[in-house]
């Protein structure tokens, strides 16, 4: 009886080390470039979703930035200062 219990805490000791998930923390400066770029993306799908209309272009945009301003606000990795430059990175799009 020891035997098996003992045979089957081994086998599940080598599971467990074979199937041990590498967690991979992303640097802080990768994570904000990839929140960035994914803001870029948004808005470019934006401006070409509405690139037949210069108005309505201009309207979606600045919904899309005040959008971004809320978010960025409310955002951990970002200080004021980098929210304002991403902002003016956006608005040059």
């Amino acid at each position: 009886m020891e035997f098996i219990l003992l045979i089957s805490l081994f086998l599940i000791l080598i599971f467990l080390i074979f199937n041990k998930k590498s967690y991979r923390i992303k640097d802080q400066t990768l994570k904000k470039e990839e929140i960035v770029q994914e803001y870029e993306k948004n808005l470019k799908n934006i401006l070409a979703r509405y690139s037949t209309n210069k108005n309505e272009q201009l309207k979606q945009k600045k919904i899309f930035l005040q959008n971004c301003n809320k978010e960025l606000s409310r955002n951990i990795f970002f200080t004021e200062e980098e929210s304002i430059l991403i902002l003016q990175r956006l608005s040059k799009l």
